[in-house]
């Protein structure tokens, strides 16, 4: 049964070690991804005043040496009404004719009580208004309650519409610069509108574009760039391929360490001499010798095992299984190590790979991280994210089927944990037989000693 629990400790730990390299490497969300475009730049991107923007570009961006003339930041719509803390809200929202005060925001009546604060009005709001993308908070040093849309640009409007209540009408306008209109029930309303980025683009050769976006984050010709104030900056490209290089050398190190424990996993022998500890042995052993022992013990316990077996040989096969792949890869620096012993393991020239992203990085993306629906045209990387996921993405995967992934339904569900509760069960049994056998003895030794 130690054994059974052993083989299922250390099949966990291969799958959690296959998600983090996933989930750090093969998500193309995480700042490490290896499948993203951002992954092979070979340029950076400088700014002459990084509070006014930044840039960065991904595969096949070309160089640019850009003077952004920033007029406008991207604005979502928002208005604000002026509110005293400590005074009553209902003072500051008069009751309507029929008694009731209220604000429509949109399609949405926000009502007002008389026990009402300006905490409980943003609460309101922003409760009821939340599947309008609206928000709300109240400023103190301003003295301000600020509706806003999570949206910016000029796609992004506000309708507000104030009943019964002319003086709180004309206070907002007043304050916010819009203009009401009466609509066919007497009442005010008015749209408030957000603003687009505007900005001035000026290239090496001092032609001049407008842009118009509804984001300050926006990409132009794989390059992600990202507004943060109003002002003038210059962009200027350098030939910089560190950072990809970098991150390519750190994902190989932490893949190959990896393979290099699931291949010892199934070619390391077992040693004989090295069964598990009973709980009378280990009362005779210090700590330090009983972890020693147990790490022998574990040794070679998943020699030949099938499916460990197969993750390594379905990733050497997707790496170097066909002629063509080794030769694109080999351009790229990639090559299968030549060590029979580091089966699955792959050697890397930083230096062939700088070079290749330099000549062309959008090739050497698509080569490794482009994606197809057709499984034989995807990058090695699409690849590799297939497998890691088919053998351990998943409670439904091919490893955690066997060992489970704890804290969820397979934890309990999987070959492992349905053979270790068998034993147990066996082991009862046994216990129960024993016992019973003991009471007949005991039973039938008790009757002659009566006689």
């Amino acid at each position: 049964q130690q054994i059974v629990k052993w083989k299922q400790e250390i099949y966990r730990n291969v799958i959690q070690e296959s998600k983090d390299l996933y989930d750090k490497y093969l998500s193309i969300n995480s700042p490490n991804s290896i499948v993203s475009e951002k992954a092979y730049s070979s340029t950076r991107i400088t700014s002459s005043d990084e509070s006014i923007i930044v840039a960065k570009g991904s595969a096949g961006a070309e160089k640019i040496n850009y003077q952004f003339a920033v007029s406008q930041m991207a604005e979502p719509a928002k208005f604000t009404i002026k509110l005293n803390s400590s005074e009553p809200i209902v003072r500051q929202f008069p009751p309507n004719a029929s008694g009731a005060s209220s604000l429509t925001i949109g399609d949405v009546n926000i009502p007002i009580s008389e026990q009402d604060t300006t905490s409980t009005i943003v609460s309101k709001i922003n409760s009821l208004c939340a599947d309008n993308d609206i928000k709300a908070s109240y400023s103190e040093m301003t003295g301000e309650l600020i509706i806003s849309r999570k949206q910016t640009g000029s796609s992004s409007d506000i309708n507000l519409r104030v009943i019964g209540n002319d003086n709180l009408a004309q206070q907002i306008a007043n304050d916010n610069g819009i203009t009401f209109i009466n609509d066919a029930g007497g009442n005010k309303f008015a749209n408030v509108y957000g603003k687009n980025l505007e900005a001035d683009v000026t290239d090496e050769h001092g032609r001049v574009t407008h842009i118009s976006k509804e984001q300050n984050s926006f990409n132009i010709d794989n390059i992600d760039y990202n507004v943060n104030s109003k002002g003038t900056a210059k962009l200027t490209s350098v030939t910089d391929t560190e950072e990809a290089v970098k991150n390519m050398q750190a994902f190989v190190d932490d893949y190959n360490k990896l393979m290099d424990k699931v291949y010892g996993l199934v070619t390391t022998k077992k040693s004989k001499d090295y069964p598990p500890l009973t709980d009378a042995q280990k009362e005779d052993m210090t700590t330090e010798e009983i972890e020693k022992w147990e790490k022998k013990a574990k040794e070679g316990i998943l020699r030949n095992d099938d499916e460990l077996r197969a993750f390594v040989e379905d990733i050497q096969s997707a790496f170097f299984g066909d002629g063509k792949n080794i030769i694109a890869l080999r351009k790229l620096g990639i090559n299968e190590s030549e060590n029979y012993n580091k089966k699955g393991q792959i050697s890397f020239n930083a230096d062939t790979f700088s070079k290749a992203l330099i000549d062309d990085s959008d090739k050497v993306y698509k080569t490794l991280a482009g994606y197809s629906s057709n499984y034989d045209d995807k990058g090695m990387f699409e690849k590799l994210k297939d497998i890691v996921y088919e053998y351990s993405g998943s409670s439904t995967s091919k490893l955690p089927k066997k060992a489970g992934i704890e804290k969820t339904a397979s934890a309990s569900e999987n070959v492992y944990s349905k053979q270790i509760a068998e034993q147990e069960r066996n082991i009862s049994r046994l216990v129960e037989k024993m016992n019973d056998k003991e009471k007949r003895l005991y039973a039938k030794y008790s009757a002659l000693e009566s006689l």
